[in-house]
């Protein structure tokens, strides 16, 4: 079969990179893995604004209104208890009535009936829909018995979801017995505190220099990346100029590095600009090359030429990451595009390294143009890397097209990995 031409190719051409892979490797500095950003996602719990008339505090709501509005529900069976109530809710349809259903149940409960109704509940299977309702339950026991409601998670749930819920409504009116909860309870010095999530999350509203400092005292660690997100985006979401001054005001180098990150990701969600201009003021490479990527893809969407010129602004090391958003944009729809975009860099910047956009460019162009992800293998810096990639694309090609594939194998064998070598061994292990 005759092999179609590549339409572009690297600027280091036929020598597979020689000239571009002369240029140190730059890469973002190894340290908090479990604080790098999920962009797309809000990690953390928050309790529920809502003040819920529990039978002991005094509301405008009475129980005999809440079980008024519980016998207007239309899930609701005559002669019910609350354990069969809070089922047939959850497996109501409507969403509008399962949770006016919800709320005045809650708001008919007595202290002592919260345990079983939760039971009940959870009987049902926590689905990704009810997972909000069971939020509900939990701040609403934590709002009259947070020490039982902390109790029974601890002896009946798997995961922190339930207790760091139960924390975040708890340290909202008493920060200084949730902390105490958390500290008694973490059994493992070694490790940051996991009970201090939801803590922290609770108190950071009314008093978020109480939260940051305790904050401060968690070590690097995947809880640390759930705090730094949750009090981000949140503040973002409320005040982009405070979230910005709170990330600054941060004492430790390496967390306020991850703050800037974890801001300009949560700014970026409404103004990719905004986020994109800060971050380079600030100045932070690391943070940089933490963000930059979420913020350019998403940019490229509303504006490609800013996010284009942005990307040129930057320092060498930290163009490639940036410059990986508009790669992983544009490759879905044109992957040439996508190659020339990054051969134009790299030749303005001959001192950049571009490991990370030319990994993207080559796993979002090997189902469409194998042939063009092949060559942009030879591009990457690391020998090991380019054998696993040229390992990856050649077999997929393989699969879609042998003759083609085989074809270009052979017209490149002394340029491919020598374990790849002699009948192409490397390829079927």
């Amino acid at each position: 079969m005759k092999m179609k031409p590549i339409v572009l190719i690297p600027v280091w051409g036929l020598s597979l990179g020689a000239a571009f892979v002369a240029g140190k490797i730059v890469s973002s500095p190894q340290g908090e893995p479990s604080e790098a950003l999920n962009s797309k996602s809000s990690i953390g719990t928050t309790s529920s604004s809502r003040s819920f008339d529990t039978g002991g505090s005094s509301s405008t709501n009475s129980k005999a209104s809440a079980q008024a509005r519980l016998s207007a529900a239309p899930m609701i069976k005559k002669g019910s208890t609350p354990q069969e109530m809070v089922q047939d809710i959850a497996r109501y349809q409507d969403a509008i009535e399962r949770n006016n259903a919800l709320l005045a149940l809650i708001d008919s409960l007595s202290p002592e009936d919260f345990q079983s109704v939760v039971s009940s509940f959870r009987e049902l299977g926590l689905t990704d829909q009810r997972r909000s309702e069971y939020q509900i339950l939990l701040t609403a026991w934590a709002k009259v018995d947070p020490t039982q409601a902390l109790d029974y998670a601890t002896e009946n749930t798997g995961n922190r979801f339930a207790r760091n819920t139960i924390l975040a409504t708890w340290s909202s009116t008493n920060p200084d017995a949730a902390i105490a909860w958390a500290e008694a309870n973490h059994d493992n010095p070694e490790r940051a505190n996991p009970w201090l999530v939801g803590v922290i999350q609770g108190i950071a509203p009314n008093d978020l220099p109480k939260a940051t400092g305790l904050m401060e005292t968690l070590p690097r660690s995947e809880e640390r990346g759930q705090v730094l997100s949750s009090l981000a985006t949140q503040l973002a979401s409320e005040d982009p100029e405070e979230a910005k001054d709170w990330a600054t005001s941060i004492d430790d180098e390496g967390l306020r590095s991850s703050a800037y990150a974890f801001t300009a990701d949560a700014i970026a969600r409404n103004s990719p600009s905004e986020a994109a201009e800060w971050l380079a003021e600030v100045g932070d490479v690391d943070a940089l090359n933490r963000a930059s990527e979420d913020i350019t893809n998403d940019w490229y969407r509303e504006n490609p030429e800013e996010a284009i010129a942005w990307v040129n602004t930057l320092p060498p090391e930290a163009m490639s990451e940036a410059a990986e958003g508009i790669v992983g944009r544009v490759v879905r729809e044109d992957p040439v595009e996508a190659a020339e975009y990054i051969s134009n860099l790299a030749t303005a910047n001959p001192n950049a390294n571009f490991d990370s956009s030319i990994r993207e460019l080559v796993r979002g162009s090997a189902r469409r143009d194998p042939e063009l992800a092949a060559v942009w293998v030879g591009g990457l810096s690391n020998t090991n890397e380019q054998t696993n990639y040229y390992r990856q694309v050649l077999r997929q090609w393989r699969s879609q097209d042998s003759d083609a594939a085989n074809a270009w194998i052979e017209s490149n064998q002394a340029n491919l990995p020598e374990s790849l070598g002699g009948n192409n061994r490397g390829l079927t292990q």
